[in-house]
C-alpha cells in the first residue's frame, strides 16, 4: 500500500525522537536503518533521510522533531489508519528495544506517541 510520504518522513522524525531520548546509540540508528528497510523497502527512504538529517545536521530538541512529526501526520490524517499506525507503532518499539530494551523514558515516549496517534 502506498502512503504519502510525509508519513514516511514522521516516521523517521518519530524513530530520531526515541534513540535520542536516552542519547543516540549506533544499535538504534542501524536497527532502524534495518527495520525502516525490510518493513516499508523503498518507501522508507524518506524516513531513513529524514533520520539522517535531524540527526547528523539539523539536531532538533526531542519536542521540535516531535512536534514536526505530528504536524506532519496531521496533515495527512485521512490516510493514518488503524493498519499504518499500528505500523508506526511496531517500527518504534522494535527500534527502542534494540538497545538494551525499552527503559522508562523511552516507554514514556512509545505512551505519548500512541496516545496522539489515537487523536488523529
Amino acid at each position: 500500500m502506498h502512503y504519502d510520504r510525509e508519513i514516511y518522513s514522521a516516521v523517521g522524525e518519530l524513530a530520531y525522537v526515541i534513540t535520542k531520548a536516552d542519547g543516540l546509540q549506533s544499535e538504534e540508528r542501524r536497527e532502524f536503518i534495518e527495520l525502516i528497510e525490510e518493513e516499508l523497502g523503498s518507501n522508507g527512504l524518506a524516513a531513513t533521510s529524514r533520520f539522517e538529517l535531524l540527526d547528523e545536521i539539523t539536531n532538533p530538541t526531542l519536542e521540535e522533531a516531535y512536534n514536526a512529526a505530528m504536524m506532519k501526520l496531521r496533515q495527512v490524517k485521512v490516510q493514518v489508519d488503524e493498519p499504518i499506525k499500528n505500523k508506526i507503532l511496531e517500527i518504534l518499539k522494535k527500534v527502542a528495544l534494540s538497545y538494551k530494551g525499552i527503559n522508562q523514558v523511552e516507554e514514556f515516549v512509545l505512551g505519548r506517541i500512541k496516545q496522539d496517534l489515537k487523536r488523529l
